[in-house]
């Protein structure tokens, strides 16, 4: 026989409805068997000369004796799990007299059927078989198609069924509901510059974990670019004055592409939940039924200092940090938070507020600010064309208009270790990558 043909096993998987097993044997290899009888409801009886102490833990029916052909008449599908050549030679003379069905465990050339390993959502199942080759193999491929299915499986499944008995057929529906439950939508944050900026998880996700994506005007070239190219990259940016897509049409797209059972990445510079719009997003999607996951990332609020060599807390300097925004919902600067400035040993730090720092000034002298108050502008943190900017309100609009957006102002004592410590450099990083 040649080495091809001596390993090819022609088989067909089928589905067994209502089948009455035998099972021949006691100990651990027969209880493997048992536990997946018993998780699919199965008719089976146990003969065996002992039943070991762990499958008296489970219920069902069984007979402690030593095998003999009569105990075989009224069963066409015997599992023989006791390792002993004489019963399986008594099992052969069965089979020489009529249509048996016989797995062997662990002989996989004497096996009539096989046990695949099974994924069970209710009336659904799911079987992965390798014609006996390697039981270890099955299970990895189980349980990696178990990640990848929604657990609504087996209730839609069950819905469908109950619906079938009545006389209710809608394969239409059926589709509709179906890949609903594969959508998925990931708000992930980018972070604040590079690939280097993102997380493992971030990272594993836009490689290899999306079908599509929705990304915001800051997140950047090379964060696109490891996007493979199967990904189909829709750009949903927004920026002051220029909403290119309005944010009802990017709920629309990410609830379209999910029911039609997309994974749908969400992209978004810095953190999703941190002065954006990711929960009102999560949200919408929760309303809608669709499941959704949020992927942290790293916010300009803490790299954006670090970057910058100032460190938003320091002993006997700053023992407290204040984040604001600098204007809310339509652009409308908010104030509120100007009284901050004032506070000892405290430092603030303010989003979006690069075109809005005549209203700062004009507002901290209002309420008595310090005009010699240290302040830093850090325009685009983490990435190659990052610049700091540093000197005190007083002149906050000239450190302004020599900085470009996405910008981070600092203020506070801390900002003077500026000129102390190391600010974050990308050169080094491209510098050690061509080598």
């Amino acid at each position: 026989m040649k080495e091809k043909e001596k390993y090819s096993i022609n088989s067909l998987p089928v589905l067994l409805r209502n089948p009455k097993i035998l099972l021949i044997g006691g100990g651990k290899v027969a209880l493997q068997k048992i536990k997946v009888l018993l998780k699919n409801n199965i008719d089976f009886f146990v003969i065996a000369q002992e039943i070991c102490s762990e499958l008296k833990n489970y219920r069902f029916h069984y007979f402690e004796k030593k095998f003999e052909k009569e105990d075989a008449k009224n069963y066409n599908i015997i599992i023989n799990a006791t390792g002993s050549k004489e019963v399986n030679e008594l099992i052969k003379e069965i089979k020489r007299e009529r249509f048996v069905l016989l797995n062997t465990v662990d002989i996989p050339e004497e096996c009539d059927f096989y046990f695949s390993s099974l994924l069970v959502y209710k009336n659904l199942k799911i079987a992965v078989s390798s014609n006996g080759a390697s039981p270890t193999i099955t299970q990895i491929v189980r349980n990696k198609i178990k990640e990848y299915l929604p657990s609504q499986l087996g209730s839609l499944s069950e819905k469908k069924l109950l619906q079938r008995e009545r006389g209710i057929i809608n394969p239409e529906e059926t589709l509709k509901e179906t890949l609903k439950l594969f959508g998925r939508v990931y708000l992930i944050g980018c972070g604040i510059g590079g690939v280097d900026m993102l997380t493992v998880k971030a990272y594993n996700l836009l490689q290899n974990g999306v079908d599509v994506v929705l990304y915001d005007h800051l997140v950047s070239e090379d964060i696109l670019e490891i996007i493979p190219e199967r990904v189909e990259k829709i750009y949903s940016g927004k920026c002051k004055g220029k909403h290119s897509m309005p944010q009802d049409e990017i709920n629309r797209l990410m609830l379209d592409y999910a029911s039609r059972g997309f994974r749908v990445g969400r992209l978004k510079n810095g953190d999703p939940y941190l002065f954006g719009r990711g929960a009102e997003e999560a949200i919408f999607l929760i309303n809608n039924n669709i499941e959704i996951e949020i992927v942290p990332g790293l916010s300009s609020i803490n790299t954006a200092p670090l970057c910058a060599g100032i460190p938003p807390t320091a002993r006997e300097i700053s023992s407290s940090v204040s984040v604001v925004t600098a204007h809310l919902k339509n652009c409308i600067f908010d104030s509120s938070w100007i009284d901050l400035l004032k506070r000892k040993n405290h430092t603030t730090i303010v989003l979006m507020g690069l075109t809005q720092t005549e209203n700062i000034i004009k507002h901290a002298a209002e309420q008595g600010v310090d005009e010699d108050t240290p302040a830093a502008v850090i325009s685009n943190a983490g990435r190659i064309n990052q610049k700091v900017l540093t000197g005190t309100l007083k002149n906050l609009i000239e450190l302004a208009n020599n900085a470009s957006s996405p910008a981070v102002i600092v203020f506070g004592d801390v900002v003077n270790f500026s000129k102390i410590l190391p600010h974050f450099s990308t050169n080094k990083m491209y510098e050690d990558a061509k080598c």
